[in-house]
């Protein structure tokens, strides 16, 4: 008797690649990549892959372009000469795109429909490393329906702020809506032009928040989609805190429950702020809950992976709406330190890993 089967996502995750120690004598390419992209931000790490790629003989890039925001521009401009003098010495040309206008996915499929030779699948370098979460699932959005050979780098903080001992010796400094924290204020809050979602009438609103460690961009996205849910959530809002991947480090969870206020009773789960597909694991098992009855939306919010998971996951459903909760400001001297490690995921050809996204929810007969 035959039987049918529907593949799930949770099937394909042990075939996404998983995320490597990046070595520069082992991971650089034996070929030049067609393009490098990156960001230009205040943290200590925004140079650092590129610098030690700049170091590294073996590597070329015909073309570099780094992404420039509208906040924190004087900040961002510290590490500017040092990007630039990595990126000039492995790369053939050099340009800057701004990132945080309507224009820019437009600029962005256009500079990579016109990366590499003619009928060659270009390879691309993506260092996330200082890429804001609206900035990076829009870049992914649309590396995503491009055909690359895509590879990402990243580069992980020494120091993440607030340390164990300054949000012990002054949690208010964090958790209180007039300090500065890690950033101040609000300055929009919109569905990702990118992912809008599809909102089916009559069904209520559901959100899946990725919280940081500013308690006010969580609850403006939250109002934004649905006011009643700040003050009577009940089911509706499920709370996916990130759980770091280091020991050392755990006591952010905790922390984080405690800024952004998260009731006992309500719908909450950790998920690794590392491995990506942890977060697709996750958004997987709320979304089989909800759909059909809730329109889901995503806060992103999180860890640079679990963005990741995040893109890789509304590839596949589609119908789910991102929500980007933008602050005014980041505090540059209070928000990371340093560099303690590198990392790299090797996607591969962008086409093949399409075909395998687009396997789930497909029917298969046996028997």
């Amino acid at each position: 008797m035959a039987h049918m089967h529907e593949v799930e996502f949770v099937e394909i995750l042990s075939r996404l690649p998983t995320i490597e120690e990046f070595n520069t004598s082992r991971n650089v390419y034996s070929h030049t990549d067609d393009l490098f992209l990156c960001a230009l931000g205040f943290e200590d790490r925004c140079p650092w892959i590129a610098e030690r790629l700049s170091a590294t003989s073996g590597y070329r890039s015909q073309h570099s372009v780094y992404f420039q925001y509208s906040t924190n521009r004087a900040d961002n401009e510290n590490n500017k000469a040092r990007l630039l003098n990595a990126l000039t010495t492995f790369s053939g040309s050099v340009e800057q795109m701004p990132c945080d206008d309507e224009a820019f996915p437009s600029r962005l499929r256009t500079l990579l429909a016109n990366s590499g030779a003619p009928d060659c699948i270009p390879t691309l370098s993506l260092d996330i490393s200082v890429c804001s979460s609206s900035l990076l699932v829009s870049v992914l959005r649309v590396v995503l329906e491009s055909d690359v050979r895509l590879r990402i780098l990243y580069s992980e903080a020494a120091v993440y702020h607030p340390t164990e001992k300054e949000y012990g010796d002054n949690p208010e400094k964090w958790a209180g809506e007039d300090a500065l924290g890690l950033a101040k204020g609000v300055a929009r809050v919109i569905p990702s032009p990118l992912h809008p979602g599809n909102r089916r009438d009559g069904l209520p609103e559901a959100v899946v928040v990725f919280p940081t460690f500013r308690r006010e961009r969580a609850v403006a996205a939250i109002a934004d989609i649905d006011e009643s849910l700040v003050t009577r959530p009940k089911d509706r809002v499920v709370w996916l805190i990130g759980k770091p991947h280091l020991p050392e480090d755990g006591w952010r969870t905790k922390a984080l429950a405690e800024i952004n206020s998260i009731p006992e009773a309500a719908p909450c789960d950790e998920v690794c702020t590392f491995d990506y597909r942890r977060t697709i694991e996750k958004l997987e098992a709320i979304y089989r809950a909800k759909d059909c009855n809730h329109h889901v939306n995503i806060v992103a919010l999180g860890s640079k992976m679990q963005c990741v998971g995040i893109s890789l996951f509304w590839y596949v459903h589609q119908d789910v709406s991102i929500i980007l909760a933008v602050p005014k400001e980041y505090n540059a001297g209070e928000y990371t330190e340093g560099c303690k490690a590198t990392h790299t995921i090797d996607f591969g050809s962008t086409k093949e890993l399409r075909k395998l996204l687009d396997s789930v929810g497909q029917l298969s007969i046996y028997g």
